[in-house]
């Protein structure tokens, strides 16, 4: 039996990818009922939004096919696929032509000289190009591996009729497998294509090149091995046509899939290993954890080790695909992709081996999350049940993550944009029944004094019986390194040791209570260094309420202002988006760092405001018909400019009225 492959579908949303991993599977002979996109979101909105699976047998190889959503907001489940796949198939549609995911796709796979194959899907869409398309392949992703035409469309007016495959030097017409006549008008593009196909095979096989430059002709089946062996090299990238929806050129995909798809090469110190690239829930099966087993063979009842933490991990329940079913199974081999259940204590990226102490397999840096809203719950019972919801949903997802916000003490959901975070929202209630509202998140300035200042304040409170007194001068000085330090420099005895802790509570409690617009006071030094006592009526809550005291007195003095967070932004852009982008960021109040060449065309460097930024992922995306992308991260804080101080401020005022 030949070893498993792993072949993702990876592309534009509407590209065709569900439809067409749905045709493989019957065509290697899954009868039963085909289902992607089976969740109750995938379901409401139509397209993908997880990873959906799907493994047949062909001709003694087991094939599992990864489907990605299309949407650019799920980019994760393409860093998720794509390493642990063996080919990748590049669906594009010969009516849209190249799109934004498309790029993105072609960055992960293609670009970094991952066996990739194109597909050409929607031939049989009226306006369907398949020249254009392979024109526009060639020029948007120049310098990895050669587009070579393996397959050119035959059309009957609209109709897609069949394909004229280069390698074989034949026409193929769907449903009749007799070899067909090229036609007549496709008798120069065969000849051109079929000249270029053999040169890139003959530059990726050093014996095939031998063989041309002594004048021999390779034989078909050199051929056909000199372009498997391009194309796990990442030299070549064969181009494929299809109608998935109307089910043509698919046997001969599925045929040249299995033959391109390389076995993947063991990698490491030999001990079994297999990485956990995905997590989702089940409601009948738990937790699970997919694995592709890089190295050995996993079997039920054995014990296997977190290679990071070293701790056990009991193989219990162990899982395949059959279609798009899961089936209990006693033991997976290298090369298979499977699902463990109770898998509680995984994480996403973990590499579980056979023996402790072996090496950790590195799955992929996923992008952050860049996008966030504040989330409130609804009611009281969905207070009672979010947390345990939220952590569990997130801990699936690497481009979900929840974050209370210490400034402002909102709970923030962090995602890749207004969609993403729509779409969890709405999974919440239908598998959690949490029921949540999101709004623009506050930002979380703070403040602080730019000159040293003095002052005194005395607490003194008489009620008839024992009375409060003391009296507190503190000074208050910028501090340069950051953060908050107290400093006791009283000499001799006025105020008495015990007393001094109360101070500094009273000082803590003023520090986030605020001065100018009640955010929490920073880079402060302050010091108490003078200050009388009373006898019978001072106490540690009088010195507390003194300290506060001229702690709020002192601050005023020295010049308050607000400092607001700077993130740093990465943008990665083509070059005809460049200057609209800068220019943007530069209406945000952001400064150009500099511009680096990348695999999109350029990076632009930057950092910019929190507050001009909270909305980028859906103003990036307008202003660049979603070619861009960006990754963001807090970098500092800075003085906020006096006029929209004075803006803050005033909004501060109205809000507590």
């Amino acid at each position: 039996m030949g070893q498993a492959r792993n072949i993702c579908l990876v592309g534009h949303s509407g590209s065709g990818k569900t439809t067409l991993a749905a045709a493989l599977l019957k065509k290697g002979g899954i009868k039963d009922q085909i289902t992607f996109d089976a969740s109750p979101e995938e379901k409401a909105r139509g397209y993908s939004i997880d990873l959906g699976f799907g493994s047949f047998s062909h001709k003694g190889t087991r094939v599992t096919l990864l489907d990605t959503p299309g949407g650019s907001e799920f980019i994760e489940e393409l860093h998720k696929a794509v390493p642990v796949s063996d080919l990748a198939l590049l669906v594009v549609s010969a009516e849209k032509g190249l799109e934004v995911v498309t790029e993105r796709a072609w960055e992960l796979t293609g670009a970094q000289r991952r066996p990739t194959v194109v597909l050409v899907n929607h031939l049989d869409k009226e306006n369907s190009d398949f020249d254009k398309t392979l024109s526009a392949l060639t020029e948007r992703f120049p310098g990895a591996g050669k587009f070579v035409p393996l397959h050119l469309p035959i059309k009957q007016g609209a109709a897609f009729v069949g394909v004229v495959d280069v390698l074989a030097n034949r026409a193929v017409t769907f449903g009749d497998k007799a070899k067909k006549q090229v036609p007549a008008e496709l008798e120069a593009a065969l000849a051109k294509q079929r000249g270029f196909l053999i040169e890139e095979i003959t530059s990726a096989d050093d014996a095939l090149m031998m063989k041309f430059l002594e004048g021999e002709a390779g034989t078909d089946a050199e051929l056909a091995l000199g372009l498997a062996k391009g194309v796990a090299q990442g030299a070549i990238v064969p181009v494929l046509c299809a109608s998935a929806a109307e089910e043509k050129g698919i046997d001969l995909l599925l045929e040249t899939l299995v033959d391109l798809a390389p076995a993947a090469a063991e990698p490491g110190d030999g001990i079994a290993a297999a990485v956990v690239f995905n997590l989702s829930t089940d409601p009948y099966l738990g937790r699970l954890a997919y694995l592709r087993i890089l190295r050995g063979t996993i079997k039920e009842g054995t014990t296997w080790f977190d290679a990071a933490s070293g701790e056990k991990v009991e193989v219990r329940d162990l899982y395949a695909f059959d279609g798009t079913k899961q089936k209990r199974v006693p033991q997976a081999e290298q090369g298979e992709i499977v699902t463990l259940g109770k898998a509680e204590k995984l994480a996403l990226g973990a590499t579980l081996v056979a023996q402790p102490g072996a090496a950790a397999f590195h799955l992929a840096d996923f992008p952050k999350p860049v996008f966030s809203r504040t989330i409130v719950p609804k009611t009281q019972s969905d207070v009672e049940k979010m947390s345990a919801a939220l952590k569990e949903l997130a801990s699936t997802k690497a481009t979900l993550s929840i974050v209370r916000e210490p400034v402002t003490k909102e709970l923030l959901l962090w995602g890749m944009g207004d969609v993403h975070l729509a779409v969890f929202i709405d999974r919440l209630k239908s598998r959690y029944n949490v029921s949540l509202e999101t709004r623009q998140p506050r930002i979380p300035y703070k403040e602080t004094i730019q000159k040293t200042a003095t002052a005194q304040y005395r607490h003194k409170k008489q009620t008839g019986g024992r009375g409060q007194f003391g009296e507190v001068f503190l000074r208050v000085e910028p501090l340069h390194s950051g953060g908050f330090q107290f400093a006791d420099e009283i000499k001799g005895a006025s105020i008495p040791g015990q007393y001094v802790p109360g101070v500094e509570k009273g000082v803590l409690e003023a520090l986030d209570e605020g001065i100018l617009a009640k955010y929490p006071v920073t880079d402060i030094l302050v010091a108490v260094y003078d200050g009388s006592f009373h006898p019978v009526d001072s106490s540690e809550l009088a010195f507390k309420l003194a300290g506060r005291g001229a702690f709020r007195l002192a601050v005023e003095a020295a010049s308050p202002c607000l400092l607001e967070p700077i993130m740093s932004l990465e943008v990665r852009t083509s070059e005809d988006h460049t200057g609209a982008i800068i220019g943007d960021l530069n209406g945000r109040r952001g400064r150009i760092h500099g511009m680096e060449p990348s695999t999109e065309g350029t990076k632009i460097l930057a950092e910019v405001p929190l507050a001009e930024v909270q909305s980028y992922a859906l103003d990036l995306k307008s202003l660049t018909q979603g070619r861009a992308t960006f990754q963001m991260e807090f970098l500092k804080y800075q003085k906020v400019p006096a006029n929209l101080q004075e803006k803050i401020v005033a909004l501060a005022a109205e809000e507590t009225k």
